[in-house]
């Protein structure tokens, strides 16, 4: 039996270099000056026309910009719409219970956290069966939250939303831009096509580390004393390295799908690039030599196709044993318990509890980083606060308050992708002078020390829900997924019987494939931050499954046009149990 600790596992990461690590993201400041664009040109019309609270108001539609970075711009201008549509719904309820319950009386807070709850829970679903990433359902809950308090200034839901809907729509043609004009890049490149030039060399540089990887753990096994510790170590070095690799290769996959360009322009050069990396990556994962020939000749092979369809990837998240549903109980329970003992406690803002436990569960962390999470959500809240004591005590208002929130917009993009603690410290002031129009004569100190009050009741209620709320979920969710990864193969390996790997049947069931391996690798990544010694004993058997998987996707790919022994692999495959997993049949 493996040890607690064996090096088989990935290496820990320290919680201290977690919390203060600052990473390289690449330039982020275009973005940032499209979110602080999002906000301002809409709220200084406003300004000049004589809204002044109003004006405010645009910037939580303004947020929609953030959900559209980095995707083709095909896809982004409905991607930043659907945001926006969900931006204005959150104000429009939130601005009907702020209207007709309001959140300072004990019915109107509870009902407010409820619903605060219920948008956090279908976010958390949504955004995690989707695998969307950050930003993630925090715009929405925030939004919701903001317009519970603006009736307190007298203006009416409607007019919110009014006001959300602006800024949303503004968004969206400020998310556009860069497909106009793009001065950081040579005039040469088309700017519309920069998103698919980025994912494709995202791509290449991920596969060219995993290379690194395998040729230097090659080398080191060559001149090593063959323990099994040093085995497991260089194995690790190099599953790591292939599982970035695989998750790269399928965003620039789903880069260029959005695009449309495999369908429209099939012998396009990003489709070519994108293809021959991809034949090197299947070869290397394969074992297989290098062929300049067959590199060369990828561009004949069958293209990957898109993602599963969003219907089926919203049923898989349903399943009771799957990430997304783990991770909307805990927002739930966290949610209404944090709402809750705020609403008893008589503070003015219980949604600012209810964001708190948001905002460290909302992507489903494991354990080690949900409290590295809540430290910076703590932290960055203490330090936000302070700064926004510091701008609500001088009083600002009209442009200067505009321009004020959109510096603060502008540090939240620069930042938020590198330490999600500094980032807070800038989220905090920005979300609270949005609603300052509220409290208006309220005293800065006092305001700033009940904010932060509230959000420590958040923080304690999600750190505390992932402990409690489901505490063994993260083994049967690995359970799951090994099985659901087994069973794809099973029917992928069944159906080339009859079919050639490049048929179109036979690459939908070959994606799938490449869908589960990516949920069975998160599972696994879960299950040894939250139970190390008992990730240790199952380590083998995830490598097992994780091995065949990609081996059969890679002789698939080297297969070209031709046919596969599904004999061989079918024996090779790992036995799981079928049980409580649907069929598996591919959309």
């Amino acid at each position: 039996m493996t040890r607690p600790d064996s090096p088989a596992l990935p290496p820990r990461q320290g919680l201290r270099r977690m919390f203060v690590e600052v990473p390289p993201r690449g330039r982020r400041w275009p973005a940032g000056v499209r979110a602080a664009l999002a906000f301002g040109v809409p709220a200084l019309v406003l300004l000049a026309l004589g809204h002044q609270t109003e004006a405010l108001l645009t910037a939580a539609g303004g947020f929609a910009v953030v959900y559209g970075e980095g995707r083709a711009f095909r896809a982004r201008w409905a991607v930043v719409l659907v945001a926006g549509a969900a931006l204005v719904a959150s104000a429009a309820v939130g601005g009907l219970v702020g209207q007709y319950a309001p959140a300072h009386t004990v019915t109107g807070g509870a009902i407010l956290v409820v619903v605060l709850a219920v948008t956090a829970v279908i976010g958390a679903v949504v955004v995690d069966a989707l695998r969307l990433g950050p930003p993630g359902p925090f715009f929405f809950v925030l939004t919701c939250a903001i317009g519970s308090v603006v009736p307190l200034a007298g203006v009416s839901w409607a007019v919110n939303a009014g006001c959300v809907a602006i800024g949303a729509a503004w968004a969206a043609m400020v998310s556009m831009s860069p497909a106009v004009r793009d001065p950081i890049r040579r005039r040469r490149a088309d700017p519309r096509r920069a998103p698919e030039r980025d994912a494709v060399a995202a791509a290449e540089r991920a596969v060219a580390a995993f290379l690194t990887a395998r040729d230097d753990t090659a080398r080191d096994d060559d001149g090593s004393d063959g323990t099994a510790g040093h085995e497991h170590a260089s194995g690790n070095r190099v599953v790591s390295a292939r599982h970035r690799a695989a998750t790269a290769v399928d965003t620039a996959w789903a880069t260029l799908h959005d695009a449309r360009m495999p369908a429209r322009r099939p012998d396009d050069p990003l489709v070519a690039r994108l293809l021959t990396v991809h034949h090197t990556f299947a070869t290397a994962g394969a074992g297989l030599p290098p062929s300049p020939d067959h590199a060369a000749d990828a561009v004949h092979d069958g293209i990957p196709m898109a993602r599963p369809s969003v219907a089926f990837r919203l049923r898989r998240a349903l399943h009771p044993h799957s990430h997304a549903t783990t991770t909307a109980v805990r927002v739930g329970v966290a949610s209404l318990v944090a709402g809750g003992l705020a609403v008893a406690a008589g503070l003015g803002r219980p949604d600012w509890a209810v964001v708190g436990a948001v905002l460290v569960l909302q992507q489903g962390p494991d354990r080690p980083r949900g409290l590295v999470r809540a430290a910076h959500r703590l932290a960055g809240t203490a330090l936000g606060v302070v700064l926004f004591a510091a701008i609500f005590s001088l009083h600002p208002s009209g442009f200067v308050l505009v321009l004020i929130l959109m510096g603060l917009q502008f540090l939240v993009e620069l930042v938020i992708a590198r330490n999600y603690g500094i980032a807070v410290v800038f989220i905090t002031p920005l979300a609270l002078l949005i609603g300052g129009a509220s409290h208006p004569g309220a005293q800065a100190w006092p305001l700033a020390a009940e904010r932060l009050l509230e959000t420590t009741i958040g923080v304690a209620c999600a750190v505390a829900a992932l402990w409690v709320v489901l505490h063994r979920a993260h083994r049967r969710c690995f359970d799951w997924c090994l099985v659901r990864t087994v069973t794809a193969c099973e029917t992928l390996l069944v159906h080339l019987r009859g079919a050639t790997v490049d048929a179109p049947s036979s690459m939908a069931l070959r994606r799938d494939v490449q869908f589960e391996l990516t949920g069975a690798a998160l599972a696994a990544e879960h299950a040894v931050g939250d139970d190390r010694a008992w990730a240790s004993r199952q380590w083998n058997r995830y490598l097992r499954v994780d091995t065949v998987g990609h081996g059969l996707l890679a002789a698939c790919r080297t297969r070209g046009v031709g046919t596969i022994d599904p004999a061989p692999w079918l024996t090779r495959l790992p036995r799981e149990n079928p049980r409580d997993v649907p069929s598996g049949a591919s959309e």
